[in-house]
């Protein structure tokens, strides 16, 4: 699979890796034909050779290198990816045995591999999203009840 995702959470660099980030992400930019193909010379330690980059990855490589060179962290994850109920409760940010209660009353679509739960990447950021718009819709009327009883004046 060729697409991806990106995912970025910030941490500090090496001075020296952001630098690099920063410099080849300025001259892969002067190189970029829009929607075309690059190729590049790869040069090894004993021999040198020509590959050729699909445009969409190197877009993808030139935001990573941004990205990089900004001081922040990539993963890069298929799309079509599934996860472990660990990996699902890391992402969610909550317990496993959470997260296990949440398949189990069907709060999230899972399958079975053998005796093991996966969780489709989809259904972990829909999932997500829902929690999200369920946390801004508490913190609004959390505000406006606040509004009304005078805590902002």
């Amino acid at each position: 699979m060729t697409s991806a995702l990106l995912e970025s959470r910030p941490r500090p660099l090496p001075n020296k890796e952001s630098t690099i980030a920063h410099e080849s992400s300025v001259a892969l930019e002067r190189h970029i034909q829009k929607g075309e193909d690059l190729k590049i010379r790869v040069e090894g330690d004993q021999e040198e050779e020509i590959i050729v980059l699909p445009a969409t990855i190197v877009t993808l490589l030139l935001g990573m290198l941004r990205m990089k060179a900004n001081g922040l962290g990539i993963a890069v994850t298929p799309l079509h990816s599934e996860f472990t109920t660990s990996q699902a409760a890391s992402i969610l940010n909550v317990s496993r045995p959470h997260l296990i209660k949440l398949l189990d009353a069907g709060e999230i679509p899972y399958f079975r591999v053998g005796n093991h739960r996966r969780i489709r990447r989809e259904d972990v950021m829909e999932f997500d999203r829902k929690l999200r718009r369920r946390r801004e819709t508490i913190l609004d009327r959390m505000v406006a009840e606040a509004q009304e009883q005078g805590y902002y004046d």
